[in-house]
């Protein structure tokens, strides 16, 4: 479903194929951390993407004789990386941590040890020149042809921007490193498994009412066919929440306490799980969530619902990851949901919406849902709505 033109944000239009919103410059490229001081210190994981990501000039990624995955740079890659290691050299108050390259893109974690004259992507930017000379070089060298050289001239060869995490503590820089990498692993994980990495804007279900119902989705779309779903239902009641100085509910206060009744109620579901259930989480209150992320902790197989599309170069993190490599996470968001930038707070609507759409999809494992006043015949075109 299109959105109205007026309420598309700025610097993002509807692409006609999919109806779907997407930013009109490459995705995240150039966002940065507001009110952030990139020339003083701090630790960072650095993602920089070739220009032509369709010609992997960088390497290549395969499995090795024991079965982990193995990066083989280029004459390319191998300069290229030579070159990182030279930061420092002209930006002495930088050190370079770490690296991955990637066919298509590198990563680098960078530790700003005092404070620069310029601004970190300053000093990124330079290395990028530096890399389009060498790029320039081998593409005139008969190993790589010179059509490489001529990709890179003019324009650089890598893409304008960079994608900053900044690892604020030694956890942080210690889970950037980490994931850094296993970045060919990862690699490998979607190219073998390509179908549970691909967004799919139009999957159709049809319950068992005879329904049809149409979801963007990513992940093992074969769980809908399970012959167990088990709708995950926890009300604000399960959980202790912390109180403000009036003795009142705290304004979207997270659960500080499960209570006894919320910890059977989820070792229930995780016992049903265990014994070949999928469950079917609509992630609304805390409960629902809690649950969820429980179920990817044990490896449980789990459908779980969103309140709001996916981008278009949308993937997994995480355990999500994993277990969507592992075949046992499946994400939907109603079709007519498109993806906006940002945290979309849950409404009343959508939460009706999620909760009658996971009963529609659960069947006989549906959970009994009060909607305080709103008829099914009303929630039902709510559900409708929600698809194109």
């Amino acid at each position: 479903m299109k959105s109205e033109t007026g309420n598309i944000p700025p610097g993002w239009h509807i692409d006609e194929a999919s109806g779907c919103l997407v930013r009109d410059t490459i995705h995240h490229m150039g966002r940065r951390c507001r009110n952030w001081d990139y020339c003083g210190k701090g630790c960072y994981l650095i993602t920089m993407t070739l220009r032509d990501r369709s010609r992997p000039v960088l390497g290549s990624v395969r499995r090795a004789i024991d079965g982990s995955a193995e990066f083989t740079p280029s004459p390319l890659g191998e300069r290229i990386e030579a070159h990182l290691r030279r930061i420092p050299e002209f930006s002495p108050e930088m050190e370079v941590l770490g690296s991955q390259l990637m066919p298509d893109h590198m990563h680098v974690v960078l530790r700003v040890r005092r404070r620069m004259a310029r601004p970190l992507g300053e000093c990124l930017r330079g290395f990028k020149i530096g890399a389009t000379k060498i790029a320039r070089e081998e593409g005139n060298s008969p190993m790589d042809g010179r059509a490489l050289g001529e990709a890179a001239r003019g324009h650089g060869l890598f893409a304008d921007g960079f994608v900053d995490t900044i690892l604020f503590d030694e956890a942080a820089l210690s889970h950037g490193l980490a994931y850094m990498a296993d970045n060919p692993r990862r690699l490998l994980e979607k190219r073998e498994h390509p179908e549970l990495f691909r967004v799919v804007r139009d999957l159709e279900f049809s319950p068992i009412d005879g329904r049809e119902l149409r979801f963007a989705a990513i992940g093992n779309r074969h769980l809908l066919e399970a012959p167990a779903l088990l709708q995950v239902q926890c009300s604000r009641r399960d959980f202790a929440y912390a109180k403000a100085s009036d003795g009142s509910l705290a304004k979207d206060a997270p659960p500080t306490v499960c209570t006894p009744f919320f910890e059977e109620k989820a070792a229930e579901f995780l016992a049903a799980a265990a014994h070949g259930a999928v469950l079917v989480s609509p992630c609304i209150s805390h409960g629902e969530r809690e649950i969820a992320r429980r179920a990817l902790q044990v490896g449980a197989r789990l459908i779980a619902l969103q309140n709001k599309g996916f981008p278009p170069l949308f993937k997994p993190s995480g355990l999500f990851f994993e277990r969507c490599v592992e075949g046992r996470l499946l994400l939907l968001a109603p079709a007519g949901w498109t993806y906006l930038p940002g945290e979309k707070r849950m409404t009343r609507e959508d939460a009706c919406v999620l909760n009658r759409i996971a009963q529609m999809l659960c069947g006989a494992g549906a959970a009994k849902i009060n909607y305080h006043g709103l008829v099914p015949e009303a929630i039902d075109r709510l559900v409708e709505r929600s698809m194109p």
